[in-house]
């Protein structure tokens, strides 16, 4: 019964992976029948499990299922077929190649040393694979404020622990806490923004820049998180590259070089990084018209304190 849900329509593995890609996603997956459909896709789609991206997915759901398996929920799980048909004209990439490891997991030691009060004033509550995350990371690293990082895993058996939900009730990273927990910023943006207040280090403080550059950084953050993060996120997951490759190459023409800028690192380069870098490392940004945007990411990983920020397995922005 399960297997004719899915094989009369004939999908490829490129829509099965939509498929069960969307199928994973916890609005799907609140119930015993969602868990029963991912073990079934496992057993029935065998061709599935020869694509990485499945494995990441499948890794990245395991204490979801985990936890699924202790409830006794018997809601109804959305329409397959309807699903498979969103999916049956979608061209999906390979997605979060790289990402070999989607999810950490947090050791006994490293969750006594969470709980342990830090004697740095400035307090960087993360996950080290979240793009948002990162930008507020590189804020820092090249701020020159020392600062403690504390690393939760937002997926898992355990929770979030309890003092992270006091910090930030939405649950999200990346969250910074300065003197103390007197100030407590618990969004990607508001930590650009302090952090750039007071920098010391090799990023520009924001008073200290023209007019004229701040404008260029407000520009930059605005068609970060307005332009790409959205034509980003519909070229991976629709396969259709034409309009990110446009934007590229209107990004590229605004680069003033080395750093985005100019001569000195801003926090433009600590907002755009972490999403151009990610489409480059799949994609590739090295075409016609998007040469600069290749030598700003050459001199980004030369960078010491942004190349600190870069690990081997990363998440998109969704």
């Amino acid at each position: 019964m399960y297997r004719n849900a899915i094989e009369p329509i004939g999908a490829s593995k490129q829509v099965r992976l939509g498929f069960w890609r969307e199928l994973l996603q916890p609005q799907n997956t609140k119930s015993m029948d969602g868990v029963m459909w991912c073990m079934l896709l496992c057993g029935y789609n065998k061709d599935l499990l020869s694509m990485q991206p499945t494995l990441n997915l499948i890794s990245n759901m395991i204490p979801r299922i985990v936890l699924l398996l202790s409830l006794f929920s018997s809601s109804p799980i959305i329409g397959v077929n309807s699903l498979l048909a969103k999916h049956h004209n979608t061209a999906i990439p390979s997605l979060c190649r790289r990402n070999s490891s989607p999810m950490t997991t947090t050791s006994s030691k490293s969750t006594t040393e969470l709980s342990a009060k830090s004697s740095a004033e400035t307090q960087f509550i993360t996950n080290k694979m979240c793009p948002y995350a990162q930008k507020a990371w590189i804020a820092l690293e090249s701020s020159g404020i020392p600062f403690d990082i504390r690393e939760v895993s937002l997926y898992g058996p355990g929770g979030k622990p309890d003092w992270f939900w006091k910090l930030n009730p939405r649950g999200t990273v990346p969250i910074v806490t300065m003197n103390g927990e007197n100030n407590i910023y618990a969004d990607s943006e508001l930590i650009l923004d302090a952090v750039g207040d007071i920098s010391e280090g090799i990023l520009t403080r924001t008073a200290d820049l023209s007019e004229e550059e701040q404008t260029q950084v407000s520009r930059w953050r605005d068609i970060i998180s307005k332009q790409l993060a959205p034509v980003g996120k519909s070229a991976v997951l629709g396969g259709s590259m034409p309009k990110l490759r446009s934007l590229l190459k209107e990004m590229n023409g605004m680069v003033a070089g080395p750093y985005l800028c100019g001569e000195r690192m801003t926090l433009a380069d600590c907002a755009a990084f972490p999403f151009l870098w990610r489409i480059d490392q799949d994609y590739g940004i090295e075409g016609d018209g998007e040469e600069k945007l290749r030598d700003w990411l050459k001199v980004c990983l030369e960078t010491d304190a942004i190349k600190r920020t870069v690990v081997r397995s990363w998440w998109w922005w969704w």
